[in-house]
């Protein structure tokens, strides 16, 4: 096999957490932030091997061997670096280049994930020169040099072809630019020209710190033109496979052990900012089994950090719905009504929003408060339509035991018999 791209190794080895592949072969218990045992490399009776799920590495302080998840596997089972990368990578459902046509399908990969960071460039580049409204804007958001330095945060100029004037004139290809969505053709005239003009631009990095698509924010009063506009999907974004600022974030949700979801870039970034760094954003998409696959690499417990009104309680029933039931511990908090995590953190501090955090409410009892405010409770047909509702939220479970303890805590709550809803239940599984 030639050479595997830095990328796809990059991507199997943040999908996969060390942990779990080295418990398999050896009993960790923990000890404060790390696990230890003892060494399979060499004979001990007193543990002295660690396994730092932080960091992602292991380290024994009696022989001093040490490396990443491939170097684990390659001393181990005695295998070769690329038969170590061809088993996680099956193990992570990640394909690898075999044949002329997935080798090719690589090396466009690879030109697409340039092209991306040519234009973030030149979108950075782009905030030495900001009109003054724009400064005023993010003078208004509170949005340090520093972060904007950090997330790489740039601006697309007021013009239809700033993006496409830079790329002519350094000769680039104009293809993957438009393969990525950054440059569209008119369908009346046929002529080229920016989707992103006079937007503050979010760059949106993989699990890899490769940038895949933008988020472009709009500057303009024109109430004809979306606040918001994406890069669309492409061979290298999916949009149910990416959080905002994972990248930046993932070592703080290690090592909180826990994981607060927002919806926009501004709301990450303040928070961020602000010294709350266990924090991503779904950046306006729905959330989807694959976003609960991906955080569950990094840790066992979610936080939905939602406004309060109709929109961000729908967003809070459906996201946590998707991560309840891909087996996550899931806690929704609801933001002061008019509040979002952004103005929230800037309105009283960051103190004042860990104080929120620390009382945000279990997903299960969330949605046992949202049943009775949806159904009439105190008719016949109104407690079946909540039954089945619930009921149907457990189905993908596909746990006996979790099951069971949600079904008592529906019959206390709705008054119907344990028995009732149990037969229920499994006709619905079957």
């Amino acid at each position: 096999m030639a050479a595997i791209p830095q990328h796809i190794i990059d991507q199997i080895r943040e999908s996969i957490n060390i942990l779990d592949v080295v418990q398999r072969y050896i009993n960790l218990k923990k000890r404060g932030q790390n696990y230890i045992g003892l060494c399979p490399f060499h004979q001990e009776k007193t543990p002295s091997f660690s396994v730092h799920p932080g960091k992602q590495i292991f380290h024994c302080f009696g022989c001093g061997e040490g490396g990443n998840i491939f170097s684990f596997l390659m001393k181990y089972e005695k295998i070769s670096f690329i038969d170590a990368v061809k088993r996680l990578a099956e193990e992570a459902g990640i394909a690898l280049p075999t044949t002329t046509q997935d080798k090719r399908a690589q090396s466009e990969n690879e030109r697409l994930f340039r092209s991306n960071e040519i234009a973030g460039s030149f979108y950075h580049r782009q905030l030495s020169k900001l009109p003054e409204r724009v400064q005023a804007y993010l003078a208004e958001r509170n949005l340090l040099k520093e972060t904007l330095s950090a997330f790489q945060i740039g601006f697309a100029p007021d013009s239809w072809d700033g993006l496409l004037k830079f790329i002519n004139a350094n000769k680039l290809p104009r293809e993957p630019y438009q393969k990525l969505g950054l440059i569209m053709k008119s369908q009346r005239e046929g002529r080229l020209y920016d989707r992103f003009r006079n937007r503050l631009m979010f760059p949106i990095h993989n699990a890899s710190g490769k940038i895949v698509g933008f988020g472009g924010r709009s500057l303009t009063d024109d109430k004809n033109t979306p606040k918001y506009l994406n890069s669309p999907e492409s061979a290298i974004y999916r949009k149910s496979r990416i959080l905002y600022g994972l990248f930046q974030a993932r070592d703080f949700i290690r090592e909180q052990n826990s994981a607060i979801f927002v919806e926009g870039y501004m709301d990450f970034l303040q928070l961020f900012q602000a010294g709350i760094r266990n924090v991503v954003a779904t950046s306006g998409t729905a959330l989807t089994s694959e976003h609960a696959n991906l955080i569950r690499r990094y840790a066992p417990e979610v936080i939905l950090c939602y406004d309060s009104d109709s929109a961000g309680i729908k967003a809070a029933v459906r996201g946590g719905e998707i991560l309840f039931q891909n087996r996550l511990d899931v806690r929704v908090l609801l933001l002061p009504p008019g509040e979002d995590p952004d103005s929230f953190v800037r309105n009283n501090g960051p103190e004042a929003f860990r104080s929120k955090l620390a009382a945000a409410e279990d997903y299960f009892a969330f949605r046992l408060n949202i049943t009775r405010e949806n159904f009439d409770l105190s008719r016949a047909e109104g407690r079946s339509e909540a039954v089945q509702n619930l009921l149907d939220m457990l189905v993908p479970l596909q746990d006996t035991i979790r099951s069971a303890y949600f079904l008592e805590k529906i019959a206390l709550f709705l008054g119907v018999p344990v028995k009732v809803l149990t037969n229920l239940y499994q006709k619905k599984v079957r």
